[in-house]
């Protein structure tokens, strides 16, 4: 599933439920290709495709949900991606000696923080994060989604690609669109 194919569902959601999804303009190619220059890499192609279409949302407005989990994730601008990047760059050496693994899955590579990780979609101020893994461990894939988790803090993986996160998220977030919304 592309991202254009994605929206246009989850604008149906929306619609149903007399809500409005708060996208903001795509990003430039020139500003994409700016980020890249900064992050030292190439974003994968269908995340670039995501923020060439739309250069996130408004905050509180949930675009993707995590296959299985029932939290609706924010889509961050590119600005903001680059931002908490940062942060889990900060973050990262507070955890040295932390008792609970980072990861025990080969997809992911050890550690809390690592150059390939990129945020896409957040929640809680970051408590939540999205992120494509340009970096994987020697059992994962380039592209990859992983998730950071606050309480219990652990990386764990999330999809095989961009597009499989999108398919399961879709699946969750019309099985559940009052969920998906925040109308209990």
């Amino acid at each position: 599933m592309n991202f254009s194919n994605y929206l246009d569902r989850v604008h149906t959601v929306y619609d149903t439920h007399a809500s409005a999804l708060q996208l903001n303009p795509g990003a430039t190619k020139a500003a994409v290709e700016a980020v890249e220059a900064q992050l030292g890499f190439p974003i994968s192609a269908d995340i670039t495709q995501a923020w060439l279409l739309a250069d996130g949302g408004e905050s509180d407005v949930p675009v993707f949900m995590r296959p299985g989990y029932l939290t609706g994730y924010d889509f961050l601008s590119l600005e903001e991606a680059i931002a908490e990047r940062a942060r889990m760059s900060d973050r990262a050496p507070r955890y040295a000696g932390y008792d609970e693994p980072a990861s025990a899955d080969p997809r992911i590579r050890e550690g809390w923080f690592h150059q390939g990780w990129l945020p896409f979609a957040s929640f809680g101020a970051g408590t939540l994060l999205l992120m494509v893994d340009h970096s994987p461990g020697d059992g994962g894939t380039m592209g990859q989604i992983i998730a950071f988790t606050h309480d219990p803090d652990q990386i764990t993986w999330v999809a095989p690609s961009f597009a499989a996160l999108l398919m399961g998220s879709i699946v969750e977030i019309e099985n559940d669109p009052e969920e998906f919304l925040g109308e209990y």
